[in-house]
């Protein structure tokens, strides 16, 4: 009867020790030195959505919203590979960056609900809250939508630098226009 306890109780700390392991392998694999810093400028949360929008208002940068979900794969391998990619860093740096992850609590869920995502990561460009352009980022087949004259005319890219360059660029030109657009008083 004694060993059948001990015996038990070995088992439990074996599977105790084991769960702390994997873990701690997912914590410093997947989230601590991954991700976004606020050394390159990033703001985050909420609160840094608001603060990005004054910014944005005060320098005329554009706000490029990063929306995300914590344990997002696909999410951690974008960052490394576009978000954090030396190459394209001089052009973040252009845009009032801001992340935020949905699903931190239920009132960043309701934040990213407003924006109808599809997937995540998302990304929008805007020069205010109410008109946000997506670049519509669709990670599992690695493309990415570079708009023409109108956000509906354009192309969905392979995903790369230069794709991901233009279709920035292009959102950030129609998120002006919409901005400018809401700022002329309407002539009669």
């Amino acid at each position: 009867m004694r060993f059948d306890l001990i015996k038990k109780v070995f088992f439990t700390l074996v599977l105790i020790a084991l769960g702390g392991a994997a873990l701690g392998y997912m914590f410093i694999y997947h989230v601590k030195g991954r991700g976004v810093h606020a050394e390159d400028g990033w703001l985050f949360d909420i609160a840094g959505y608001h603060q990005a929008i004054r910014e944005s208002k005060l320098t005329d940068k554009p706000v490029l919203l990063y929306l995300r979900r914590q344990a997002c794969q696909r999410c951690i391998a974008f960052e490394e590979d576009f978000l954090n990619n030396p190459e394209l860093k001089l052009l973040l740096s252009r845009y009032v960056k801001v992340q935020v992850n949905a699903d931190v609590d239920r009132d960043h869920e309701l934040f990213a609900a407003q924006f109808k995502l599809k997937t995540y990561p998302s990304l929008f460009v805007m020069f205010d809250g109410e008109h946000p352009v997506s670049t519509y980022l669709v990670l599992e087949m690695q493309q990415i939508w570079v708009a023409q004259e109108t956000l509906q005319q354009g192309n969905f890219m392979p995903l790369s630098p230069a794709s991901f360059r233009l279709s920035l660029l292009s959102a950030s030109r129609l998120a002006k226009q919409a901005a400018l657009d809401m700022s002329e008083p309407e002539q009669n």
